[in-house]
């Protein structure tokens, strides 16, 4: 019995083989962008943060969100990551879960509308709540929040209120 073997050579340009330094707290960072939030009616230019301690409710929004077409998203795990990411990312959006460990949802929205940064404290923002709760939303909006979903979020009204930042 014969055996053959193969043999095979790829050639590609250097900055091809360049890979980015991964982020303590994400493991799909988008790079770094500009102080401005990037409000696009396109939902793949859309900024997109995320803080959520749970990693797997923030994969499967992840997942939502790529389903619908936005590409540009950074996870943060705790609301004090969450604070330094609307910095760094500049988001048009930061979906916040409202109980996270070191403070509230509500104590990190209040903590992002008083940030010395202009694009910060305009960033728009959305809350995720674990049970579905009319006090939740009534605070939420009163929280200057454009809406509050009940986790698994779902997609067509996710969706629905991802547009209305394009108006």
């Amino acid at each position: 019995m014969q055996t053959l073997s193969l043999t095979m050579s790829i050639r590609c340009p250097a900055e091809a083989l360049r890979v980015p330094m991964a982020r303590l707290d994400t493991w799909n960072a988008a790079p770094p962008y500009s102080t401005s939030p990037a409000l696009a009616l396109e939902p793949g230019d859309l900024r997109i943060l995320i803080v959520n301690e749970d990693m797997r409710s923030a994969d499967s929004l992840k997942r939502t969100l790529r389903e619908l077409g936005y590409r540009a998203m950074f996870t943060a795990y705790s609301a004090r990551r969450g604070i330094e990411a609307a910095v760094e990312f500049s988001p048009a959006l930061a979906i916040l879960d409202l109980e996270l460990p070191d403070m509230s949802g509500f104590q990190l929205a209040n903590n992002l509308r008083a940030h010395t940064r202009p694009h910060v404290r305009k960033m728009k923002l959305l809350a995720i709540a674990e049970r579905p709760l009319f006090a939740n939303s009534e605070l939420a909006r009163a929280a200057g929040f454009i809406g509050c979903l009940t986790k698994p979020v779902p997609p067509m009204e996710l969706n629905r209120l991802m547009r209305t930042l394009a108006d």
